[in-house]
C-alpha cells in the first residue's frame, strides 16, 4: 500500500508568507508622451491590475510627475491595497538618462531638461525607486516576461514612429558609459540617405521608421502602406522590402560586433509580421559574418502593448541584483 505523506503548513507561517508577498508588491511605470501606464504586480511579476492616465506632457514636469503619482494611488485603489504593501516602484522613461536617475531631454516630454525622477518620486513616495530608459525596460520584460526568456544576451528592436532599441547583457540592460547605449536607430546606414531627426543623414530610423515607410509608399501611414501590399501594390511592397533591407543591415551590423542569444522585434511597424519579418530575417543572414550567421535567431515581441509597463515591473525583480 502507497503511503501519502501530509506535510501541514501551521497557519502562522502560511500568514506570514503571505504577508511578505503582500508588502512586496510592486508598481510598473510606463511614461510616454500622450500617457502613462501604471499596473501593479505581485512579487513575482504577475500584473493584478492597471490604470492609465493622460501624460499632459505641455504641462511640464510638475503636472506629469503629479499624474504619475496620482495614477499610483488609482492602481492601488483599484486593486484594494494600500501603497504601504507596495515596496518598490519602477518606470520606464523616454530617455537618454544618466545613472538611472535623470531624464534628460526627451523630444515628447518639454521642459524636462535634466530632472532627477528618482529622486522625485523617492522623496513623494518613500519607496525604492528604479528608472531605466523606456527600450531598456521592454527588451528587460521580454526577457523576463516575454519573447526572450530563457535567454541571458537580448537586443530588443522597437520599430514604431521612430526605430530605438534596448541592450540586454548576462542578464541586465547594458547601458554604456553615460547611459545612451541602445539608440540603434541612429546607427548611419546610408551616409547619402534622408535627414534623419538626429541631424544626421541615412540613420537606420530615417531609413525604416513607419513614416519612412509611409513615405516611400506613397501612403499616409505604415499601415496603409501594409494595406496596400497585401493587395498587391507594388510601390508599397518595394517600401517594406527597402525598409526590411535597411533593417536587416542593422540586425547584422549588431549580430556581427554583439552576437546576441536572440533579436526581439517589437513596435507598432512589427505588427505587419512575416510581411515585414521575413525578408529581414533573409537580409540579416546575408549581412552577417557566418559565424554569427548560424545563431541568429531573429522573433516576434510577445509582450506587444504591455512591453513597456511589464519592463518597468521587470526593472524592479532586478533591481537589487
Amino acid at each position: 500500500m502507497t503511503r501519502v505523506l501530509i506535510i501541514q503548513t501551521p497557519v502562522k507561517v502560511v500568514k506570514r508568507l503571505f504577508c511578505d508577498i503582500l508588502r512586496n508588491m510592486i508598481i510598473g511605470i510606463d511614461l510616454g508622451g500622450t500617457k502613462i501606464l501604471t499596473a501593479l504586480a505581485d512579487s513575482k511579476g504577475r500584473m493584478i491590475s492597471s490604470v492609465q492616465v493622460d501624460t499632459q506632457a505641455a504641462l511640464g514636469p510638475e503636472k506629469v510627475i503629479a499624474n504619475i503619482i496620482k495614477s499610483i494611488s488609482l492602481v492601488a485603489k483599484q486593486a484594494g491595497i494600500p501603497l504601504s504593501r507596495v515596496s518598490r516602484v519602477g518606470i520606464g522613461a523616454p530617455g537618454p538618462i544618466l545613472g538611472r536617475a535623470i531624464i534628460v531631454s526627451p523630444p515628447n516630454l518639454p521642459g524636462w531638461v535634466n530632472v532627477n525622477i528618482k529622486s522625485i518620486l523617492h522623496r513623494k513616495l518613500k519607496k525604492k525607486i528604479y528608472v531605466e530608459n523606456d527600450a531598456n525596460a521592454a527588451a528587460l520584460g521580454e526577457l523576463l516576461f516575454g519573447a526572450g526568456k530563457g535567454f541571458r544576451n537580448l537586443v530588443y528592436i522597437t520599430l514604431s514612429t521612430g526605430i530605438g532599441g534596448g541592450i540586454i547583457i548576462k542578464g541586465k540592460p547594458y547601458t554604456g558609459s553615460i547611459g545612451t547605449a541602445g539608440e540603434v536607430g541612429h546607427m548611419v546606414i546610408d551616409q547619402k540617405g534622408p535627414k534623419c531627426g538626429c541631424g544626421n543623414r541615412g540613420c537606420l530610423e530615417a531609413l525604416a521608421s513607419g513614416p519612412a515607410i509611409a513615405k516611400m509608399a506613397g501612403r499616409k501611414n505604415a499601415l496603409e502602406a501594409e494595406l496596400a501590399a497585401r493587395r498587391g501594390n507594388k510601390r508599397a511592397q518595394k517600401a517594406i522590402n527597402t525598409a526590411a533591407k535597411y533593417i536587416g543591415i542593422g540586425i547584422a551590423n549588431i549580430n556581427n560586433i554583439l552576437n546576441p542569444d536572440i533579436f526581439v522585434i517589437g513596435g507598432g511597424v512589427s505588427n505587419m509580421g512575416r510581411l515585414l519579418l521575413d525578408p529581414v530575417k533573409s537580409w540579416a543572414r546575408k549581412y552577417s559574418m557566418e559565424a554569427s550567421r548560424k545563431s541568429l535567431i531573429i522573433v516576434p515581441a510577445k509582450l506587444k502593448g504591455n512591453a513597456g509597463v511589464m519592463g518597468a515591473i521587470a526593472v524592479c525583480l532586478k533591481g537589487d541584483e
